[in-house]
């Protein structure tokens, strides 16, 4: 794999959005929108000595007669960090 870029702080907001993004997209394909009351994300960002750590909480208000479990939400955030390392491997890496 090769080194990740330095990145500016401009890099590191559009990192931020971008993931959100994709979170929000891979979230919305695991469950309905139409059985949440509120999604939240909370996304931390952390880049020092040329290495980024991402950390994300995910708040999710499920509506009451909705059936979806937190295995299918933590299924959701997974695929979206595995989206996320191909995102930084084409646009972050040198």
């Amino acid at each position: 794999m090769s080194k990740l870029k330095t990145l500016t702080q401009d890099d590191l907001e559009t990192i931020s959005d971008d993931f959100g993004e994709i979170l929000e997209r891979e979230v919305s394909k695991t469950i309905s929108m139409k059985e949440l009351e509120d999604l939240d994300l909370d996304i931390v960002l952390s880049y020092e000595n040329e290495q980024l750590d991402v950390d994300v909480d995910v708040g999710v208000l499920f509506d009451e007669l909705s059936e979806i479990t937190q295995d299918q939400v933590t299924n959701a955030i997974d695929e979206a960090y595995l989206k996320f390392d191909s995102y930084i491997d084409e646009n972050y890496r040198e």
